[in-house]
């Protein structure tokens, strides 16, 4: 990693963490991260911190937690994306506004609409 070609020139490194975020007040608990002997919140606390201090190792086991769901989610959104099933193939000469006007009212459903 980056950190690690660094360190060894003691070359000052700040990385961007991005762990799930859930609520973004940090009492979530879902963007947890252990900076040196600190646990912080990226959300809160970050989400920059020094690279050399990033335990790495904790935050991709973090990152890979909700894998499985994740994918169970992207899976079941692309089968059942009405859009998707509603929008026909686009050709170059199709304009953008007529191609809109194909599209249902998301609003039309729904309730005080």
């Amino acid at each position: 990693a980056c950190a690690e070609t660094t360190r060894p020139h003691a070359i000052k490194t700040v990385v961007s963490l991005n762990p799930i975020m859930v609520d973004g007040t940090g009492m979530c608990g879902g963007c947890r991260v252990k900076i040196g002997n600190d646990i912080k919140f990226a959300c809160v606390d970050g989400p920059d911190f020094d690279a050399h201090k990033v335990d790495f190792n904790d935050l991709m086991m973090r990152l890979r937690r909700y894998a499985e769901e994740e994918k169970v989610a992207l899976d079941r959104w692309s089968e059942n994306c009405r859009i998707m099933k509603m929008t026909p193939a686009v050709s170059p000469d199709v304009e953008a506004a007529d191609l809109a006007a194909t599209l249902p009212d998301p609003f039309e459903e729904a309730l005080g609409g």
